[in-house]
């Protein structure tokens, strides 16, 4: 699958890359793999000196396709700053929050 249509379809970060796409249980399940650029210590900002200590798996329900159920199956890498000793989380990315009421409409509501 398509970097970019993981990007602009379902708000995939550049973070991760696509491994491999299983259909089971009558969905579509994209499995997503954490690229280690994506390890930035949170408070120092360094990537150098961070390590893995270990990563737990996330299923996310994004769209369908057509009637199918999409899941994108990644991992929530732990990690530690060698540098000031954090150990942080890297969540998965998600979209931000929109409207789906476009913004011209919600002028005319609020007068």
């Amino acid at each position: 699958m398509s970097q970019t249509l993981l990007r602009k379809a379902f708000g995939v970060s550049w973070h991760y890359r696509h491994v491999r796409t299983d259909f089971e249980w009558g969905g579509v399940q994209l499995f997503l793999d954490l690229k280690s650029q994506a390890w930035v210590c949170p408070r120092c900002g360094l990537a150098d000196e961070v390590i893995r200590k270990g990563r737990r798996c996330r299923c996310l329900q994004t769209v369908p396709i057509g009637l199918k159920p999409v899941h994108l199956l990644t991992e929530v890498a732990r990690c530690q700053c060698e540098r000031c000793d954090v150990i942080f989380e890297v969540h998965p990315p998600l979209p931000g929050r929109t409207s789906v009421i476009p913004t011209s409409l919600k002028r005319l509501w609020s007068s």
